[in-house]
Formats: C-alpha cells, structure tokens, sequence
C-alpha cells in the first residue's frame, strides 16, 4: 500500500531507523536521538519555510535570488546545527559507529518536498499540464535532493570541515534556484493558456511543493454550497429574465422564485420554464422551501409541448382555461414534497414511469422496462427526517449520462441508473419549477455547472 514519510522526518538529522538499531544501539542513545530529533525542530521548520518561500516565489514570477540566499542560509544553519549535535553526541558514552552514522546520514539526506497537498477542481486539461509542467522539472528536482543528500553527508563527516558544509550549502542553494527559475517559466507558459490556475489552486501547487504528485490519501473536501467555480447562474435574484411561467403563479419576490397556489387561485401541476438553456450532463444546485402541505419539484432534461397525461381538475380549467402545454414539463424530476415520502425521489412526469427510484433507493433500468433495486441508501423515513419543512432546503442534482442523483441537505436520497439511450429521462432538455395543489413554493440560488 503506498504510503506518505512528513517532510520534516524526511530531513531529520537524527530520524530513529532500523538501520541504527540494527547495530546494536538502544536504550539511552534511543533517548539522546530523539531529543536532538526535538532540538533541530527549528531549523528543520526554518529550512522548509525558507523552501516554501522559494517555490511561492517561482509560481508569483517575484526575485527568486533573496529566497535563494535565505534557503542557503537555512540550509547552512541546519547543517552546521547537525554536525554539531553529532559532535555532542560521539563526545558522550554513546556514540554511534561508522555504519550508524552512515543510516543517519541516509535518513538526513532524502527526497525533499512532496506532495502533501490537494489541489482543488483540477480540471482533466489542468491535469495534463500540471504532469507536462512537473516532468519538465523532474530532473532539477533530483539534482537538489542529491546536493542536499551530499550536504547531509557533509554535517556527519568526521573530523569535521566547516568549509565542506559552506560549499555543500552552497551547491544545494544553486541547483535549488536553478530549479525556481525553469519552474517560473513553465508555470508562467502554463498561466498564459486556458488551463491556467486559479489563486486558490496556485496556493494548494506551493503546499505541494510547486509539483503535480500523488500525494498520501486523502478524504475529499466538503462541498462548499456557496462555491460557485464552474458555474453559471440561472436567476439573478429580481427578476424572471429567461423564465416562462403562467403570471398568475409565479413571480419574484425577495430574491427567489416564487409559485402560490390557493384555494381561490389554484394551479394544479404548473411550471416555470427557464428557456435560456438546455442540458444533458451537468451538476444542479439550488435552495427550495414549499409552505403548506402541497408539493413541488425540480425538472431537468425536460420538454415542453407535450400533450398531458392526467385528467385536469375542473377547477384548474375554470381558473386558468386549457392546459396551456408551453408551460407544462415532460421529463426527469428531483421529487420536493416535505409533507409526505417523496422528497428526493427521482420521478419521470408526464410519462407512464412515473416514480422510478423512492427516497433511499439505487435503482437500475432501462426506460419503460423493469426495474430492479440494487441497493439502499438508507430508512426512507429516517431520511425523510433530514428534509426541512416550511424552510429552506439545500438541493442537488447530478445527471451524468444515465446516471442521476439526487442529494438533500447534503444527504444522498435516491440514484437512478437508465440504460435506455432512447428514454425520455436520457434526452437533452430543459430546467423548470414545479409547483402542484394548494401550496408555496420558492426557489433561489440556481447554479448550473453544464458539462454538455
């Protein structure tokens, strides 16, 4: 399994290896070791924040030579501080013997900065470059970490040459400003293309030590819901620019979308379109809040114009005349009635499939043909507990080929798998809000990230 050594133990004068051990050496040299591992603490910090400072200076395109001097200055200090700590050391019962030494100076001397850090959103052409940009330094890289192994070598040299450690610090110094410089000019070739980073990922490459890595493992970060990188907005927050909906139902009202139906004014289903877009494959984030106990919905990859299914109420007809089919959705559903079981069902509208996957389901298909349940997610109602009623609701949808998933206040509720290229939950199509029976619902912070 691959693993992660810190960069601080990787520099470690005195890092306890097995190689010292197997000398025979334990005890209280064990106990000597690691104090003069705690004594060299500050140089060991010193010397990476020197080296921190350098590649920052590289990726801003700043004078690389002050930072140049200053890592050779911290390079010198640890140095001269671990030829010294070995002199105490071999002054006192336990001294260590040639091979221990050896191991030290091993440990000492190894690879310099890695990959620690994540770099966030990399796109897969950011990928590329970053890989193209880290071999092109690949063997700068390997001439530093070779002069700082010689340096290592030179702080436990016995007797000891001061003037060897000053031209071993020196020579570490060079290859390190000669690597700055060519990385300061494939990163600035890299900024001056469309893959170009953005500060925060600039930021996260320096706490990687200015190279793409692998890294050790890492968890993922949480999704900020207020991250916007990638996205563009569906509603400006005032007013109905790119919707189509039915006046007597929606309009905008403190900065969100707002759909009534009364028992003087009912609605039946209705639905708001926004026509500025169409999609297939995207991520969806919204806040929803439904008042009363009436339900709505969140349609994508839908169509408009196609004749409906379900009989109209009479009183729907004598409010608002014939079924006006502009503003009525056939398609793929994210499921928002916090009264009863569906809130973050996938349901097919307009269509014989109607609820495809329930709350806390995975479901496998392919369009009008069965369907089977793979696997669950959780209780559909201890689910149903995390859904706000009469408050908002972060909501968001994620359609990738066949695949959809439906996640509610951070909580996956329900993934829908349709192999049916043909289906009507697999066209490109449109975004829009439902609204159904007596009810309030409102809707704000529409964000798409389209990816076709």
């Amino acid at each position: 399994m691959p693993h992660s050594i810190p960069y601080t133990r990787l520099l470690s004068a005195f890092a306890i290896c097995a190689a010292c051990f197997a000398q025979g050496r334990g005890g209280p040299a064990n106990a000597t070791l690691a104090q003069m591992n705690a004594d060299l603490a500050p140089q060991l910090q010193a010397l990476a924040s020197a080296r921190t400072a350098l590649i920052a200076a590289s990726l801003a395109g700043t004078d690389l030579q002050p930072k140049a001097d200053a890592v050779q200055a911290a390079d010198l200090a640890l140095a001269t501080a671990r030829a010294d700590a070995l002199a105490k050391l071999q002054a006192s019962p336990n001294r260590l013997n040639p091979a221990q030494i050896s191991a030290l100076a091993a440990a000492a001397g190894g690879p310099g900065r890695g990959g620690a850090a994540t770099i966030p959103n990399l796109t897969s052409p950011q990928v590329s470059a970053l890989t193209q940009m880290t071999g092109e330094v690949t063997a700068l890289a390997t001439a530093v970490n070779t002069a700082r192994a010689a340096l290592a070598a030179a702080a436990f040299t016995e007797p000891r040459s001061d003037a060897a450690i000053r031209s071993k610090a020196a020579a570490v110094a060079a290859a390190e400003l000669t690597l700055a410089r060519a990385r300061a000019a494939a990163f600035a070739r890299l900024q001056a293309t469309a893959n170009q980073l953005a500060p925060d990922q600039v930021t996260a490459l320096v706490a990687n030590g200015g190279v793409l890595t692998s890294g050790p493992f890492s968890e993922p970060q949480p999704v900020d819901f207020n991250d916007h990188t990638g996205y563009i907005s569906l509603f400006d927050g005032a007013t109905l620019e790119h919707w189509d909906g039915n006046p007597k139902f929606w309009r905008v009202e403190d900065g969100a979308i707002v759909g009534e139906s009364t028992p003087q004014n009912p609605s039946g289903n209705s639905y708001i379109v926004y026509r500025g877009i169409e999609a297939h494959d995207f991520t969806l984030k919204f806040e929803i809040k439904v008042e009363g106990e009436g339900g709505s919905g969140i349609q994508y990859r839908s169509k408009t114009g196609i004749p409906w299914l379900s009989p109209i109420a009479p009183n729907v007809t004598a409010n608002v005349g014939p079924v006006n089919l502009n503003w009525m959705m056939t398609g793929p559903q994210a499921d928002f009635w916090p009264s009863r079981v569906y809130t973050g069902q996938f349901y097919s509208e307009n269509t014989p499939m109607r609820i495809m996957a329930w709350r806390g389901q995975v479901v496998e298909g392919a369009g009008m043909g069965p369907r089977r349940l793979m696997g669950t997610i959780g209780d559909r109602d201890a689910l149903g507990k995390l859904v706000k009623m009469n408050d908002w609701n972060q909501y968001v949808v994620i359609a990738r080929g066949g695949t959809f998933i439906h996640i509610v206040n951070g909580q996956l509720m329900a993934v829908m798998v349709d192999d049916d290229p043909l289906s009507s939950n697999n066209w490109s199509g449109l975004i829009g809000i439902e609204i159904e029976a007596v009810t309030r619902v409102s809707v704000r912070n529409i964000w798409l990230k389209k990816l076709n």
